[in-house]
């Protein structure tokens, strides 16, 4: 049997090895609750759903279908939420005169088509998701202020901006390398009609109308099937004036996408103001 000074001895040795333990444990659940919490709150709302906007097999001689993508089926759309449809800008079609062409509501609420057939030329289709509160609780996400949400974990102001660019009949008319104004914006400076795959398209990146530099660009085309575990397949930063090099790996479809994200200013309603704009196009 040991003896009162050998125990305390191995109570002195083992004392420092079980506090190390303890605390190591202490910050290993601390890490836990953590990474559960972000899975909970998902810690963007971005995360969850894109927006894109497109067109639906457009053709001269035919009215055109424009496409308010929203969700995971890139590049097709899917019905978007009832108490949703609020939150998004009418879808809009632009021609090169700056033109707006009128447009009738589709067979599905994430459709819009013009009341007359369209020619051959290039458009821009734009809609939007106006800046809306969403918090984060325990029972889901809600469009409410935290100071409004019952056990609200964390809050973004989020916006978005979507602008897709759709040639018929061979155009590439240059207009759309202008900005079109919204606060976030992807700006090709060539339009990718003229693009093909290997080929060097360089885009440039404004917050407020000016160069955003260090900004990731992430991409993706039509027919990825590991999209919806996050993967990409195209990644890069800005340069300092905002400028972005893409060089397109497969013809079809794709989506380029920009992330914003900034403290709110009043910290009892909202944690985050974010945004996010995203441009698609095709590459022949």
């Amino acid at each position: 049997m040991d003896s009162p000074s050998k125990s305390k001895s191995r109570k002195a040795l083992k004392t420092p090895f079980m506090k190390e333990k303890v605390l190591m444990m202490k910050k290993l659940l601390a890490l836990s609750c953590l990474a559960m919490m972000m899975a909970l709150t998902g810690a963007n709302v971005a995360s969850a759903h894109e927006i894109w906007a497109t067109a639906l097999n457009p053709q001269a001689g035919q009215p055109l279908t424009a496409v308010l993508g929203y969700g995971h089926q890139f590049p097709d759309g899917e019905d978007i939420a009832a108490e949703r449809v609020p939150i998004f800008y009418p879808l809009e079609v632009v021609t090169s005169t700056g033109e707006k062409l009128a447009l009738k509501p589709g067979d599905k609420n994430y459709l819009a088509v013009t009341e007359k057939p369209v020619t051959d030329g290039t458009y821009l289709i734009l809609t939007g998701y106006k800046p809306t509160f969403w918090s984060f609780t325990p029972g889901g996400s809600v469009m409410k202020p935290k100071n409004e949400a019952e056990g609200a974990t964390g809050c973004e102001h989020y916006s978005r901006a979507a602008k897709g660019i759709v040639n018929i009949g061979g155009a590439n008319d240059p207009f759309v390398t202008k900005p079109v104004g919204t606060k976030l914006e992807i700006v090709p400076q060539a339009n990718p009609g003229t693009i093909k795959v290997g080929d060097d398209l360089v885009l440039v990146v404004l917050y407020d109308g000016k160069p955003l530099r260090a900004a990731e660009v992430k991409g993706s085309y039509a027919g990825n099937k590991h999209l919806e575990a996050g993967n990409r397949d195209f990644y890069g930063l800005t340069d300092p004036e905002g400028k972005i090099t893409f060089s397109p790996i497969k013809a079809g479809v794709w989506t380029l996408a920009i992330e914003t994200r900034a403290e709110y200013p009043d910290k009892a309603v909202c944690d985050d103001e974010a945004g996010d704009a995203t441009l698609t196009f095709t590459i022949n």
